[in-house]
């Protein structure tokens, strides 16, 4: 979905829905505080400042990601939040280079993006202690939906997962999490699932729609669909005024959380 400062502010409407939920899930997987965690794709780091929450003070968090833009707006972030007990580094996961062992491994949304998930989980279990937490979080993206039922909110979802099915992904990734898990060499894992949701006018709506604007690309190029069918300037407003009509709640895709401890 790119690296533009477009796409950064979209990630930072993911991330304020998304935050709670994130906080929520990595407690419920054993993050507490005093552990020594790598957020690995951490992106602008919301991840890494939720994990650094749940830690406090005695505890540490070291954020990785490939792409340096992204970290300075993670170091940003950090610095704005006043949290430190939080740093950055940059890194290729497939080939991590860091010093000493962490209590817990975590990750949102970077399953999706890897062509083999399940060899890069394998690969960083050698960085956690026996008997550290490894978990991941990622999306099911075609449980987005409107409640009453909104057609243009079903057709613009059906958009983004017909177009990251053409860029090779799975739509769906955050039902496969403990599949990767397993297939990774860790002991049975264990699921968890917070689903955010807003009214007409709120946040799930603009996500959907920015999400949308982020994939045109990829949609056009697929045949899913047109710059002019899809309106990408008026389609927030639309979709707001059409769940407005009908009073509707929008659920946004469900976030989905698997976590094994290394024996």
């Amino acid at each position: 979905m790119g690296n533009s400062s477009e796409e950064a502010d979209r990630l930072g409407i993911q991330a304020s829905l998304y935050d709670r939920h994130t906080e929520y899930l990595l407690r419920t997987a054993g993050l507490k505080e005093g552990m020594r965690v790598l957020d690995v794709g951490c992106g602008t780091g919301e991840v890494s400042l939720c994990a650094a929450r749940i830690v406090g003070p005695s505890g540490r968090v070291v954020g990785v990601d490939m792409e340096p833009g992204v970290l300075e707006r993670a170091r940003a972030n950090a610095a704005a939040s006043s949290s430190g007990n939080v740093t950055f580094e940059q890194g290729d996961l497939s080939d991590l280079r860091i010093s000493g062992l962490f209590d817990a491994v975590v990750g949102r949304l970077i399953l999706i993006h890897l062509d083999d998930p399940a060899a890069v989980v394998k690969e960083l279990t050698r960085l956690v202690r026996p008997g550290g937490v490894i978990t991941f979080q990622d999306f099911n993206i075609s449980r987005t939906r409107a409640v009453p039922h909104v057609p243009l909110v079903t057709e613009t979802v059906e958009w983004i997962a017909a177009a990251l099915r053409e860029g090779g992904r799975n739509p769906d990734m955050g039902e496969q999490l403990a599949h990767v898990l397993r297939l990774s060499g860790l002991p049975e894992p264990r699921v968890a699932v917070a689903v955010p949701t807003g009214g007409p006018d709120s946040a799930a709506v603009t996500l959907i729609a920015e999400s949308a604007r982020s994939l045109l690309p990829v949609m056009e190029r697929g045949g899913i669909t047109t710059a002019r069918e899809a309106d990408l300037d008026t389609l927030r407003a639309r979709m707001s005024r059409a769940c407005a009509e009908v009073q509707a709640t929008v659920y946004v895709p469900e976030l989905v959380a698997a976590w094994a401890e290394l024996r």
